[in-house]
């Protein structure tokens, strides 16, 4: 893969798709954070060429930038079925530090909210994040908008409460009951 090809791919797909408002969305951005981030800067677009996935997350984690909000490891979907890649997030998800959080993307793992493909749909894509940061987002967006009023339980256990009941057993958060984490 052609990196500078696959950054410039993974930008389109941001400006066009993540960073605009969607009607099946409630007129939210399939992302509402991502737009800011590319603004300040706080995205890094990484397609590493050696070592394995899971070596790529731990290297990334090992030598995180404070200065960013989340990091993107790009590879060829061809390498690993989507089955294969999401079971290595997961995977590492369950391995590396509470203080991160996984989530993935790979063509053949539609994700559809409300009718909406999620998906970048040509790349597979671990996304890095702090915990508490995504966390913050995640309150403010249940609390203060209708971003989640479209989200199925499917949807919500598939991107939300997997992580929340994750750090719940971490005790990184205070428990609260199933309907305190989305509804």
């Amino acid at each position: 893969m052609d990196k500078n090809t696959v950054i410039n791919d993974v930008k389109t797909w941001i400006d066009d798709f993540v960073t605009k408002p969607n009607p099946l969305l409630n007129n939210m951005p399939p992302c509402p954070y991502a737009k800011q981030a590319i603004l300040d800067k706080k995205i890094d677009i990484q397609i590493p060429d050696e070592g394995s996935v899971s070596y790529n997350i731990t290297k990334t984690i090992e030598t995180w930038n404070e200065d960013l909000d989340i990091v993107l490891l790009v590879y060829d979907p061809k390498k690993h079925t989507g089955e294969l890649f999401e079971k290595i997030v997961i995977n590492a998800n369950d391995a590396i530090d509470k203080s991160f959080v996984l989530l993935d993307d790979h063509p053949d793992n539609v994700e559809n909210i409300n009718g909406v493909h999620m998906n970048n749909g040509k790349y597979a894509i671990v996304f890095i994040q702090r915990t508490k940061k995504l966390q913050e987002a995640h309150e403010y967006l249940k609390t203060k908008t209708n971003y989640y009023d479209v989200w199925n339980k499917e949807n919500l256990d598939d991107v939300v409460n997997w992580r929340l009941n994750r750090l719940k057993e971490e005790e990184i958060l205070p428990h609260q009951s199933q309907e305190d984490n989305i509804l």
